[in-house]
């Protein structure tokens, strides 16, 4: 089976060789970049000064620990995030599913009395600003990657199964079909492909596009992995044929 793994390209590797020990045979295409803001990291040493701090994502994290960031309450999205923060010595809590949503359910009461600080992107998810004393501190934006190498994937439609791991990589790639005029091309190739989508989010925006998609249960790659690996071979539901490309 051939993947193809949308993820800014410093992730891309690493995830990559997750699935190729697995027997995938892969594609990683970058349709996002990551652009620090220096504003938002000029912020990291008054982290100090809050109750608490969100950390959304493995690349605040690596900015975070990278600027000698140090906190005794920290609450992490993930378990490759929480992974960077303990190697830092920082053993931060982690909400059951890792989303925003589920982390203001969770959380919400706890932190109902403590100033908060979210660390994170410029596209986050607004369901963290519901906390009622909070702060956002952007550390990084994301662009848009839209060069030849975009442009040839989405000319070529040449996998059996791809993987959207956040909405703005949903957005970005739909957003290239649409300047190339191959949207409804793009759309019938995705019909007789698996769609994987890491998160509700995720999920919802490939939804907007028409776009069934399946989820796994934990939002990991190795949650992905697990579906691809039922997969295989065989029928998913309607709507998801596995068959190879033309």
């Amino acid at each position: 089976m051939k993947v193809a793994i949308l993820r800014p390209k410093e992730y891309a590797e690493k995830t990559s060789e997750k699935f190729k020990r697995e027997g995938f045979d892969v594609v990683a295409v970058p349709f996002l970049r990551i652009v620090p803001k220096e504003e938002g990291i000029a912020k990291i040493s008054d982290l100090k000064d809050f109750d608490a701090v969100i950390v959304t994502s493995q690349t605040s994290a690596r900015i975070l620990i990278e600027h000698g960031f140090r906190h005794d309450y920290v609450i992490a999205i993930g378990k490759k995030t929480a992974e960077i923060l303990k190697s830092a010595g920082i053993n931060p809590k982690i909400p059951s599913k890792f989303d925003s949503k589920t982390l203001y359910e969770e959380f919400k009461d706890e932190l109902k009395d403590k100033r908060v600080a979210i660390v994170r992107s410029d596209k986050g998810d607004p369901i963290l600003l519901k906390l009622p004393n909070v702060e956002e501190v952007v550390l990084y934006g994301i662009e848009f990657e839209h060069g030849e190498i975009q442009k040839r994937f989405i000319e070529s439609m040449d996998f059996d199964a791809i993987v959207f791991s956040s909405s703005m990589m949903v957005e970005s790639f739909f957003e290239l079909a649409k300047k190339m005029k191959m949207l409804d091309y793009v759309l019938e190739k995705l019909r007789g492909r698996i769609v994987i989508a890491i998160g509700p989010p995720t999920k919802k925006v490939l939804e907007n596009y028409g776009v069934k998609a399946l989820m796994p249960d934990e939002f990991t790659f190795e949650g992905v992995v697990e579906i691809l690996k039922k997969c295989s071979g065989r029928d998913l539901n309607p709507g998801h044929r596995l068959e190879r490309p033309v």
